[in-house]
């Protein structure tokens, strides 16, 4: 198990300015109050990505900061939320949790997985229950399948994942979406963009995965031997065979926001989404406007 001063170390290393800690369940970790506090301490953006069952439990251990956020994992209405996760009940602690940290303040977003079966319909649904509990933002990530698949099956797998994308870009374009306006438009299979993974590096308790959480065929004991040594260069689609189903986060929305393939026109696109972006009530009013 890491140690917060490891964690910190690896912080400095990678001198991010926004750190997420996840993994099967970080409020489990003994010593969670202590490193969040540290973190927010030092300025950076925290994002805490939890089922959501035992935020109630953890209330207390920070005030409500303007730079923390809850990440609760949501992949539907309850059926299919307890079904994904295979546990009965989650769903409805996951809302009791939500509820309990809207009334003491806190900044609460939604991520939900999108996989090729994936029925916008239910995730409309999650959504209008979610913004009647007042939350504050919705990121959508594409599924990653663990096995290997041939060409012919990665492209069957993108196409129904890029008709999920258009799907909900048309759906739940009106709530406060945080995933950026360019990342969707790769996500809907309307241009391509380079893999940036080293952007979004993970550190655990093996080191950081070279070259990232999901393939992670090494760890490095450090950030600048994890950047200097991995040959970014054979990773990606068309590089890598697992990395041909891969449309991750951390990978095409990292180069979105960096603006990696740029296109006429991507400055404004973002601008808009950053000054449209709201929080809470003021998202409300804009969408009955």
């Amino acid at each position: 198990m890491l140690t917060v001063e490891q964690c910190l170390v690896a912080m400095r290393e990678c001198d991010t300015p926004l750190v997420a800690i996840s993994g099967p369940e970080p409020l489990k970790y003994p010593e969670i109050a202590r490193l969040t506090g540290e973190i927010l301490r030092r300025g950076k953006h925290l994002f805490l990505c939890t089922d959501g069952a035992l935020i109630r439990r953890h209330l207390h251990m920070i005030p409500p900061y303007t730079n923390f956020f809850w990440n609760v994992r949501l992949d539907g209405t309850e059926e299919v939320h307890d079904v994904c996760a295979a546990r009965s009940g989650l769903f409805m602690e996951a809302l009791d949790g939500v509820k309990a940290a809207k009334n003491a303040g806190f900044f609460v977003i939604a991520t939900t997985t999108i996989y090729p079966d994936t029925s916008i319909r239910d995730v409309a649904a999650l959504f209008e229950t979610l913004h009647g509990m007042h939350v504050d933002g919705y990121m959508l990530t594409p599924h990653y399948p663990t096995r290997q698949l041939c060409c012919v099956s990665a492209a069957a797998f993108h196409e129904k994942m890029r008709q999920r994308f258009r799907e909900a870009s048309e759906a739940l374009g009106g709530y406060n979406l945080l995933t950026s306006p360019i990342y969707l438009e790769y996500l809907r299979g309307e241009r391509e963009l380079d893999c940036c993974s080293w952007g979004s590096p993970v550190y655990g308790p093996k080191g950081w995965a070279a070259p990232c959480s999901q393939l992670a065929y090494n760890y490095e004991a450090d950030y600048r031997t994890l950047v200097e040594k991995t040959v970014w260069e054979n990773f990606g689609r068309g590089m890598h065979p697992r990395c041909e189903p891969c449309q991750s986060h951390s990978g095409y929305e990292t180069a979105a926001l960096l603006g990696v393939n740029p296109k006429a026109g991507d400055f404004w696109k973002m601008l808009s989404w950053q000054l449209q972006g709201s929080l809470g009530e003021k998202r409300e009013r804009m969408r009955k406007a």
